[in-house]
């Protein structure tokens, strides 16, 4: 009887070591088909030059990241210019097209919920020393091809899935629930068409992305992306 429960329990053991071990090799593969991780820590800062096409709208779009301090986004509507602003610490938005006729400071739960982006490295890079869980709950098709589906709960609790690609190891799909607005929103993004810049980073340079409480299906079109460039903290300093 104890050989056999001791024989139990190694066979528990060992599926759980094979269990994690899995984890971490698709994690490993997309962190390796990005760069690697000794280039990704090196990413300091993203300048994103993009088109949004939302209800047959064209936006004009700008995103500035700099690593661990803030990230900015600014987008054209009818001629208007609005800008969304995350920091360390707080952040702040201008919509002058939505009637504002001054910046707007973002209520501290929403900013919250934003401050992961401001880790350029993603969350799966060194994801048990910042606090994050990983876990594998299968596959899924994703445009009609299997993938892993990661669950991710990162340190401040919020929790997200995230889609790799078995072949290539690119992130293809995520799942981010957010609070935006004082509401849960479900952010649903499809990545696609993958190159690498001249300094040697991977980014997708095709999203679809679907916002249900907010402005709904977006298609975003990346034209040019810069990387390492010096960029002004005051940037992200509300007027």
């Amino acid at each position: 009887m104890k050989k056999i429960i001791l024989m139990a329990a190694m066979v528990a053991v060992a599926s759980l070591s094979s269990y994690a071990q899995t984890v971490d090799e698709i994690v490993n593969k997309n962190i390796v088909a990005l760069g690697g991780k000794e280039k990704l820590y090196s990413l300091k800062s993203v300048k994103i030059d993009a088109v949004i096409k939302v209800q047959n709208m064209d936006l004009p779009s700008t995103i500035v990241q700099l690593a661990n301090v803030g990230m900015r986004t600014d987008f054209t509507v009818q001629g208007m210019k609005g800008t969304q602003v995350v920091t360390k610490n707080d952040g702040w938005s201008f919509m002058p097209f939505m009637g504002q006729d001054k910046p707007v400071a973002t209520s501290p739960d929403d900013v919250k919920q934003a401050q992961s982006d401001l880790d350029l490295a993603g969350p799966l890079v060194d994801y048990a020393k910042k606090g994050n869980k990983v876990e594998l709950a299968g596959k899924e098709a994703v445009e009609g091809k299997d993938a892993f589906k990661l669950k991710v709960t990162m340190s401040d609790g919020s929790a997200s899935e995230i889609y790799i690609d078995p072949v290539t190891g690119y992130t293809v799909k995520s799942v981010i629930k957010r609070k935006m607005n004082g509401q849960e929103a479900v952010i649903t993004t499809l990545m696609s068409d993958y190159r690498k810049t001249e300094e040697g980073y991977v980014f997708p340079y095709k999203l679809n992305q679907q916002i249900p409480n907010g402005p709904g299906l977006m298609d975003i079109t990346v034209s040019k992306i810069e990387t390492n460039k010096p960029v002004d903290e005051s940037i992200f300093e509300m007027p």
